[in-house]
């Protein structure tokens, strides 16, 4: 079955070498009189086979209905305008129709010519949508599909180097580490559908409250992270107040959830890798907990 695809997709290669060399043959057997010289020779030959060069080299193809279509108008016309110069050749003809292949064989180029660009410009719209698809791809891979945030995968895979290279550049960097409260008895009291839009939730006041350069996370279950860079620690705080005060305001279908976050910030240290930077807030925020929950532990060490 491949063999025979192959043949197939050869097949007008093999027409087009067969048309040009008659074509050559006659031509020049025809000219062989004059005073020709090897110029004329490997001009005639160029000439013929410049739109096998740019089938090959182009890969113009025959893929696309209306490319074909197209392609093949212009090679009857560059061949008829070639065959109407051995003609000439042989009647001698006189008059406008001696020298319709002056407009025939440029008719012919300019179509061929046409119909490359077309196959350039369709395969490069084609790459393009691809290309877009493939970030679409890309950004679906490292986003959690509930809430929007980077995923657990994206925080072990980049995390170091976006903290490494972040370093380099800013002084502080806060980071947040914030768990719900009671988010069992939210799952096993309303179900695991309103668990998932009280997810989904905090995940869009997380999103609509931080800046274009912080990077939030969720780390798994109900535990969040987010990195503050070049941000002091009044103003992490400032923004991980508006996320808690804006999700307790907000309601995920039963008006009786009271939903409440605990929450740890910090400072990153330098050359600190993210493991030891998430067990030390974490350990943080375990300090709301044991405070009695709903509320932020700031701690620098």
């Amino acid at each position: 079955m491949k063999n025979l695809k192959q043949v197939k997709r050869s097949i007008p290669y093999l027409i087009l070498i067969t048309a040009t060399i008659i074509l050559i043959y006659f031509d020049m057997s025809f000219t062989r009189t004059e005073n020709i010289e090897f110029g004329d020779i490997l001009s005639e030959i160029l000439i013929c086979i410049q739109p096998l060069i740019w089938i090959y080299f182009g890969e113009v193809g025959f893929k696309n209905k209306n490319n074909y279509y197209l392609m093949t108008i212009g090679f009857i016309l560059f061949y008829l305008g070639h065959l109407q110069d051995v003609m000439d050749e042989i009647y001698i003809l006189e008059g406008p129709l001696s020298r319709i292949e002056n407009i025939l064989i440029p008719t012919g180029l300019i179509i061929i010519s046409i119909a490359f660009i077309w196959r350039f410009i369709e395969e490069k719209r084609i790459k393009n949508i691809l290309s877009e698809e493939k970030k679409v791809i890309y950004d679906k891979s490292i986003r959690d599909s509930l809430t929007g945030l980077y995923n657990r995968y994206y925080l072990e895979e980049r995390l170091d180097n976006i903290l490494n290279e972040l370093s380099k550049i800013y002084s502080e960097i806060s980071v947040a580490f914030i768990d719900i409260d009671n988010f069992k008895n939210i799952n096993d009291t309303y179900g695991h559908i309103t668990g998932d839009m009280t997810l989904k939730n905090l995940g869009e006041q997380i999103n609509n409250s931080i800046r274009k350069s912080d990077y939030a996370f969720r780390y798994g279950g109900d535990e969040f992270l987010i990195i503050y860079p070049n941000t002091k620690m009044k103003t992490a705080l400032q923004v991980t107040e508006r996320i808690k005060q804006n999700t307790s305001k907000s309601s995920v279908k039963e008006d009786r959830i009271k939903l409440s976050l605990s929450i740890g910030i910090t400072t990153h240290k330098k050359f600190e890798d993210h493991k030891k930077l998430i067990d030390r807030v974490d350990k943080i925020m375990y300090e709301s907990k044991k405070n009695g929950k709903d509320q932020i532990t700031v701690m620098v060490e």
